[in-house]
């Protein structure tokens, strides 16, 4: 089993010193993510490796998970698996984010003790899709309302044949 994460870390000196971290981290610890799931059971796993490209200090990273999201087409469960990749240059002011290489997704360094969950949460929040469905029809409403439609052209069709003013028509 993993280990659990740690809570702070100072990210500029561990990208001096080359630092490489694995663990886990409960899902029900980020609140942000949480507003947009529907159990947060199960925890997240997280890779990453901290370092220098030149000046700058960088977190490459890698995350998976298995989140538990709300079909916006049926408003069922539907788990969704993520599977992140990214890069993080770390940078302190507007100077070091305009040199900062493309590369790199900026990350602002506020204080010296960084939240590791608050990154982590930052970078699942950015994995998820914008709107969570099933990989297949799923609404019972939809089946439904398609049902709806046939029978409603079926009704016209009958209508046109046995409608008593069409006399009407003729005379136009």
């Amino acid at each position: 089993m993993k280990p659990t994460l740690p809570v702070h870390l100072n990210f500029a000196q561990k990208a001096k010193s080359g630092f490489e971290i694995q663990g886990i981290w409960p899902i029900n610890q980020f609140k942000r993510l949480g507003e947009l799931l529907l159990t947060n059971q199960g925890d997240i796993e997280a890779e990453l490796q901290f370092g220098r490209a030149g000046p700058v200090p960088y977190i490459e990273g890698h995350i998976t998970a298995e989140l538990d999201l709300k079909c916006q087409r049926c408003m069922q469960s539907v788990k969704y698996p993520i599977d992140t990749h990214f890069k993080i240059g770390m940078v302190q002011n507007d100077a070091q984010l305009e040199k900062l290489e493309d590369q790199y997704e900026p990350y602002l360094l506020e204080e010296e003790n960084n939240h590791l969950p608050d990154m982590l949460e930052d970078e699942l929040l950015l994995a998820l899709p914008l709107v969570a469905l099933h990989d297949f029809d799923c609404s019972d409403y939809l089946l439904k309302q398609a049902a709806g439609r046939d029978e409603k052209v079926e009704e016209s069709e009958a209508d046109k044949k046995d409608n008593p003013f069409a006399v009407l028509k003729d005379l136009l």
